[in-house]
């Protein structure tokens, strides 16, 4: 029957016969191929989200990285297998063998760059670099580690930017997630103020933000005054707290001394000193 279907279409198609079952074969195996790289990464996702769910198990950011670049390595064997297939089709696998051995140098030369960003991408997650999910800092470019790819790694600032970055060119990372993160917060006193009553506050402040938050990993504290300006000196309070924590942290002590200040009548800058003598 299939042998009547084919002659069929032969008498049909005359001289296009074979250009259109290419077309459809190109097409089959294109469909088969998008299908399989999308069931794949489903597969896979599900595969290591249960991995989460086990008691014994890895860092979670450990595992989204791997599933990324298990998701990466098998959509590129698919697309590379389907390449063949089409190939195999339009062209006589001798040939394509024979043709090889020939280009095999040129084309060696134009995959450098796919190789290198190949392998930097295996040592990047052998020497646990950065991991999805991670604040990084890479040639530059700041933001977190949305998608750590076979070829490249992909970043998300905090305004919604993606920076695609090849791993063959990444030279140096700062990761900002790997261990606690030092506040900082610089207070402007008046010299006419009651140091006393300023110390009184601020401890209390520190006492609250500390109450607040289970961020810390060092307990807010006056560091003491760092440095005197012609308005007024500065007084730092510093703490320490878990990763990416310490900008609310920071922001929060501002906050409330401000208000604590407001209540208190404290200035922030000798007012009497911004008058310069005629």
């Amino acid at each position: 029957m299939l042998s009547t279907v084919k002659g069929k279409l032969e008498n049909l198609l005359g001289d296009f016969y074979a250009p259109v079952m290419i077309l459809l074969k190109t097409l089959v195996v294109l469909i088969v191929a998008f299908a399989l790289v999308k069931i794949g990464r489903i597969v896979i996702k599900k595969l290591f989200d249960k991995q989460k769910k086990l008691k014994y198990k890895i860092d979670d950011k450990r595992i989204d990285t791997i599933s990324t670049l298990t998701i990466s390595i098998f959509k590129y064997t698919v697309y590379i297998g389907a390449l063949l297939t089409i190939l195999s089709g339009i062209l006589d696998l001798k040939a394509i063998l024979a043709a090889a051995g020939v280009g095999g140098v040129a084309l060696g030369f134009g995959a450098q760059s796919l190789v290198k960003d190949t392998i930097s991408g295996f040592f990047i997650l052998l020497e646990d670099q950065y991991a999805v999910g991670d604040t990084v800092t890479i040639e530059g470019l700041t933001g977190r580690v949305e998608h750590m790819e076979l070829r490249v790694t992909r970043l998300k600032n905090y305004t919604g930017d993606l920076y695609i970055i090849p791993n063959g060119e990444i030279r140096k990372v700062i990761n900002h997630t790997r261990d606690n993160k030092l506040v900082v917060v610089d207070i402007p006193i008046a010299y006419s103020s009651n140091m006393t009553k300023v110390t009184e506050i601020t401890k209390k402040v520190c006492e609250e933000v500390k109450k607040k938050f289970d961020k810390f990993t060092e307990d807010p504290s006056i560091l003491g005054i760092t440095s005197f300006s012609e308005h007024n000196m500065n007084l730092r309070i510093t703490a320490r707290t878990l990763p990416n924590e310490q900008w609310e942290i920071e922001r929060q002590i501002r906050l409330k001394v401000k208000e604590e200040f407001e209540k208190n009548g404290l200035e922030f800058f000798d007012r009497t000193r911004l008058i310069k003598p005629e």
